[in-house]
């Protein structure tokens, strides 16, 4: 397993992909997370690629974040 890309957005969530590879296989596995105080909020495995884990997460973080006009004046 090893962390192919790592930030932490504005409201403190971590983004974290990981490619996960078994000895004697040729196709990784990638491992989507969102993290926020430790506890795990969206988790996705995908065979297809680090560009469309990371786009997943991206999906998820726009769907789930507060908006400015949510927020009382």
């Amino acid at each position: 397993m090893r962390t192919v890309y790592q930030s932490t957005d504005d409201l403190g969530h971590t983004l974290r992909a990981l490619k996960l590879s078994k000895e004697g296989h040729n196709n990784p596995v990638y491992l989507g997370l969102v993290i926020h105080d430790r506890e795990v909020l969206f988790r996705t495995r995908e065979n297809s690629s680090r560009e469309f884990v990371l786009q997943k997460i991206k999906e998820f973080v726009a769907v789930n974040s507060p908006t400015l006009n949510a927020q009382p004046a």
